[in-house]
């Protein structure tokens, strides 16, 4: 039922879009942040339970490791996100810039992780 209500507000929100857009660019612009950001929030409100669930599940796997896997998924949606709405403005290179900072935070983020693993393949080795 939850997508007819979003399916609704994206096309009102793209009807309200291409009006705005029409006659004042600028403002079409921060219309769609709007509308980007309510519907993000809704997401978030939807997926609530799906967050909680795997936070229950975080105890049975190696705490550290879950984390840095929710943290990437965090940070690759949030990027493309923000990339999505540079290319909207027509800041393609803006947009490129965005994807490229998202991919080093991802593997910033994963540091640990790679590092466990180096240090687990230097101890099988000897």
């Amino acid at each position: 039922m939850e997508i007819f209500q979003i399916a609704a507000f994206v096309l009102v929100s793209a009807v309200l879009i291409g009006l705005v857009r029409e006659y004042l660019p600028s403002y079409g612009i921060l219309c769609l942040l709007g509308c980007s950001v309510v519907l993000l929030i809704y997401l978030l409100r939807l997926a609530t339970p799906l967050i909680e669930q795997l936070h229950a599940y975080a105890v049975y796997w190696e705490h550290s490791g879950f984390s840095t896997v929710i943290k990437a998924a965090g940070i690759a949606l949030a990027s493309q996100t923000t990339q999505d709405l540079c290319k909207d403005a027509g800041l393609s290179s803006l947009a490129g810039k965005v994807e490229f900072a998202g991919r080093c935070l991802i593997l910033m983020c994963a540091m640990p992780l790679l590092q466990t693993a180096a240090e687990s393949l230097g101890f099988f080795l000897q």
